[in-house]
């Protein structure tokens, strides 16, 4: 921690003397009092900022503050406060939990078993009326089995309507038997590449659980549109109270709800978004990506990306792997699941997208689908030579050490999720460990030897798949590679981050620093938006934020407790206030 510490140091300001403004010229708010961590290419400390017109106008001492204040200048006594950059969430699916929360069975906060039925019942026995009970959120830890939970225990609470649930990480439906039959789904049901249709292994009934296999359910949900807008409105809002100014909205619906509210003046967060590619025809999804950035590209709205799904996930066993899922996973001897893409159409779309102007940003779980996503990106540059592409690679799950080096070399981008990086509770040892063995399980979500070979990291929370999206609960994860909030798991408290109960790795800690700029400048940078946020420099918007504890001087296994205070867009306060 003290080496952390020791890269911050003092700024005397930047701003100039009494004599250079005058009251025409003098800032909208100036917060003095405060410890501010830049994160400036220095990462420099400073106490004060001024703002103007939305724009940081000043960054440096209390006293060289003063030159900056007018008559009707806002001053902000932060009281020895912490001031740091709005956060970036480099992967997050709009509305987040909004839409469950609002009007379907929500389920994200459902840990247990017995919880998320109990859960369920309370819902349906409250909406007798509905003919269809939709819902989001349950773990496939909590059944127990990497295949997921049961229809008969849906059956149990519903046996006459359709239920159908769709698990938190969005890759598994979980359907009683009322639903699997009217969706027409049987154990000789074929599913779709890279699919599974979950069966009892000795019955060869079906289980209930589908994953990556949505395209099977024939019955579909919809929303009136204002339902949809209140839900983007919902997650503006309580995104805005976990700290986040921008986003990069991953899913390719609804930016017409996001410009809505920018049309409206609403809209108090940047948004980056872009399309999905499917396996197919290259030339009808360029140019449905050409016209979604022809149509919508704005102050706020910036179309950059077209998303791949290169594989499933470990859980389900649809992420793909080079070498067979573990004896215990209960999966066929030999099997390894499938790509998403053949290798040929892979290369030509990549080309493509980067030869458009477009980011390509890749859901990779498996190191066999790393490694392909990497044969794709040498094939592209080596059609179009060297660019500043900054693609991406999610998640991560299981990389090989070779692939590290070639990320490093190809200047690929790590947008990983720390809230998964530690042993968590109802999850680890029910699915990864029994999915991929112990040496993989314990070596899975690497951090600091992607680092160590040059890859940038940006940290997200695929937000719904963590629910609890608080950027706090990930950084202390990515440092201790320990239990984050004992709270929401219903776990006793750890009081040392070396404790083992919940330990995954420590070799893969990062330190403060590097986590804060992951949700910061190497945020900005993966957005396409280094020069204008991410770090508080003059002539940089004024997106940032106010928290009550300083991160770099507390005990690591504490971050998760750093509350929000204040949350300021464009010199705007949209979350909370100054009463500090």
């Amino acid at each position: 921690l003290a080496l952390v510490l020791s890269a911050f140091t003092g700024c005397g300001g930047t701003g100039g003397d009494e004599e250079a403004v005058d009251t025409a010229e003098a800032a909208d708010t100036v917060y003095t009092n405060g410890k501010v961590y830049t994160v400036d290419a220095e990462n420099t400390v400073a106490q004060a900022v001024a703002v103007k017109d939305g724009v940081i106008a000043f960054v440096g001492s209390d006293e060289d503050a003063q030159a900056y204040i007018g008559e009707a200048t806002e001053v902000v006594d932060l009281n020895g406060k912490i001031m740091m950059p709005g956060l970036i969430d480099t992967h997050v699916h709009r509305s987040g939990t909004a839409l469950t929360e609002l009007y379907d069975i929500y389920l994200y906060e459902s840990i247990t078993k017995e919880q998320t039925l109990e859960d369920i019942r309370a819902f349906i026995e409250a909406n007798p009326d509905l003919e269809v009970y939709w819902g989001a959120g349950y773990t496939v830890g909590m059944a127990g089995d990497p295949k997921g939970p049961k229809a008969e225990w849906l059956d149990e609470i519903c046996d006459d309507k359709p239920i159908i649930l769709k698990s938190n990480d969005g890759h598994n439906l979980w359907l009683n038997s009322i639903a699997l039959e009217m969706n027409g789904i049987t154990p000789e049901t074929e599913p779709p590449t890279g699919g599974t249709v979950h069966v009892d292994p000795i019955t060869g009934e079906l289980w209930g659980s589908l994953t990556d296999a949505g395209s099977l359910v024939t019955m579909t949900q919809t929303y009136e549109d204002w339902q949809i807008t209140e839900s983007i409105d919902y997650f503006q809002e309580y995104m805005h109270a976990w700290g986040y100014t921008s986003i990069m909205s991953i899913s390719d619906t609804y930016v017409e709800s996001f410009a809505e509210l920018e049309s409206n003046g609403e809209l108090t967060m940047r948004v980056n978004a872009g399309l999905r590619m499917n396996p197919g025809e290259l030339e009808p999804q360029i140019e449905a990506l050409n016209q979604l950035r022809d149509t919508y590209n704005s102050d706020l709205i910036n179309i950059t990306t077209a998303k791949f799904f290169a594989d499933g996930v470990i859980e389900g066993m649809t992420g793909w792997l080079l070498e067979p899922y573990a004896e215990t996973s209960g999966m066929p001897e030999g099997y390894v699941s499938e790509p998403y893409w053949e290798q040929d159409m892979l290369n030509q779309f990549f080309a493509a997208c980067m030869e458009n102007g477009y980011q390509i940003h890749i859901h990779s779980i498996g190191d066999a689908s790393t490694k392909s996503m990497l044969d794709g990106f040498e094939y592209a540059v080596g059609e179009l030579g060297e660019g500043d592409y900054r693609n991406v690679l999610t998640h991560l799950q299981v990389v090989r050490d070779e692939d590290k080096v070639r990320m490093g070399e190809l200047d690929i981008i790590g947008s990983l999720q720390p809230f998964w990086h530690f042993k968590e509770p109802e999850w680890w040892e029910y699915v990864d460990l029994i999915a991929l063995g112990e040496e993989r399980a314990w070596t899975e979500y690497p951090a600091k030897s992607l680092q160590d070979q040059g890859v940038l990291l940006t940290f997200s929370g695929d937000h719904p798949v963590s629910p609890v999206n608080n950027p706090f609960w990930a950084i202390e994860a990515a440092v201790t590679r320990n239990l984050n909030n004992p709270d929401y798991y219903g776990v006793e408290d750890i009081t040392d981050m070396d404790d083992p109960t919940w330990l995954l790795n420590p070799d893969e800690r990062v330190d403060v620093l590097t986590a804060l700029q992951a949700y910061t400048i190497n945020g900005a940078f993966q957005l396409f938006r280094e020069d204008s946020i991410g770090s508080l420099e003059v002539g940089k918007f004024a997106d940032l934020i106010v928290v009550d504890q300083d991160i770099f001087e507390i005990d690591p296994i504490r971050i998760d407790s750093t509350q929000v205070l204040a949350t300021v867009f464009n010199g705007q306060v949209v979350y909370g206030g100054y009463e500090f």
